[in-house]
């Protein structure tokens, strides 16, 4: 009768300390799975500046969902995301050391054109607003707005301008004008040769003609082509047409242009141009067209920048009572649109 008993104590005592072992190691278990493991981080820039470090929980394609440990779940919009870049602490980085460094995605805003209307979507976009006067021996001010939209791809190059300006001195109007101007370059990704066409409409109150209309086309050859640098020549035919005025004429006339666009630095731009237009109908006469911008960002962020300008046309068939060169210099505001 003893026998059978120590045989089921000895068995049951087995049976225990397995069922202990088993349960220490389930709580073991337990205890690492429902500790909370350190989430992965993410430092989040936004466009006007702030960061966030917070984890990255989902990403639809209009929004980001991040757990702030302070301002908990946020839904962020992302065309207010600048960057997302994963930060790694350092227990992760010695487990993570031989491996790749962490994704940086740098992403831009979604463009909806210009005042989310859908027009000129993927173009650069600005208008320039400048406003000067003084009073004292003599009274004088003056206005100059112009609207520019560029647009670059692969294949193709455009460049708008429009510029009105107005000024008076001791109250007599001495310069009222306006001119919108475009220009096309089909480029060749295999060569740096190009086709081009473009067009100017000018209207000047103190010209010997009311309106003129000048077109062109022709080939341009990139000299230089890098990502701060561009320098470019072109040589072509066109005319131009004058209405009004003294001067009513049609003109045959060739291109001979140079231009160059240079990145000085993350805040600086300076671009240069500088076209020669020779008659063929009378070779004495001839036009030559001049500019000079340099732009500085003031606030990337909010799209302000200072913009100086120089621009001069000198015609020779101008009248002789009319000056020939028509020289003009500009310091404006420039808003990104």
């Amino acid at each position: 009768m003893v026998l059978p008993f120590l045989f089921f104590y000895r068995n049951l005592t087995v049976s225990v300390n397995q069922l202990s072992a088993i349960a220490l190691a389930s709580l073991f278990s337990f205890g690492l799975l429902s500790s909370p493991l350190q989430a992965a981080q993410s430092r989040i820039e936004l466009v006007n500046g702030d960061e966030l470090t917070a984890e990255l929980k989902s990403e639809t394609e209009t929004h980001f969902t991040v757990v702030h440990p302070v301002l908990g779940e946020i839904k962020l919009d992302k065309n207010q995301v600048l960057t997302v870049e994963q930060v790694v602490s350092q227990s992760q980085a010695k487990q993570i050391a031989a491996a790749p460094a962490p994704r940086n995605t740098s992403r831009k805003p979604t463009d909806h054109g210009l005042f989310g209307t859908g027009l000129l979507t993927n173009w650069k976009r600005r208008v320039d607003l400048g406003i000067a006067g003084s009073a004292g021996k003599s009274r004088n001010h003056q206005v100059n707005i112009g609207f520019t939209a560029d647009y670059t791809s692969d294949f193709t190059r455009i460049s708008h301008n429009t510029a009105y300006f107005r000024a008076k001195s001791e109250d007599e109007l001495s310069d009222h004008s306006f001119y919108t101007s475009i220009n096309r370059d089909w480029l060749r990704p295999q060569t740096p040769w190009f086709h081009f066409a473009g067009g100017r409409l000018d209207w000047d109150e103190f010209k010997d003609w009311d309106l003129r209309v000048n077109a062109n086309g022709g080939v341009g050859y990139e000299f230089v082509k890098t990502d701060d640098w561009l320098l470019l020549g072109r040589t072509g035919l066109g005319f131009n047409q004058t209405f009004g005025g003294e001067r009513e004429e049609f003109t045959p006339e060739g291109l001979i242009g140079i231009e160059t666009q240079w990145d000085m630095n993350e805040y600086q731009h300076v671009e240069f141009a500088n076209t020669f237009y020779p008659s063929l109908r009378d070779t004495a006469e001839y036009r030559n067209l001049t500019s000079f911008d340099w732009v500085l960002d003031l606030n990337s962020f909010v799209g302000v920048a200072l913009k100086l300008g120089l621009l001069n046309e000198y015609d020779s068939a101008t009248e002789e009572d009319i000056s020939k060169n028509d020289f003009r210099y500009t310091a404006s505001l420039v808003w990104k649109l």
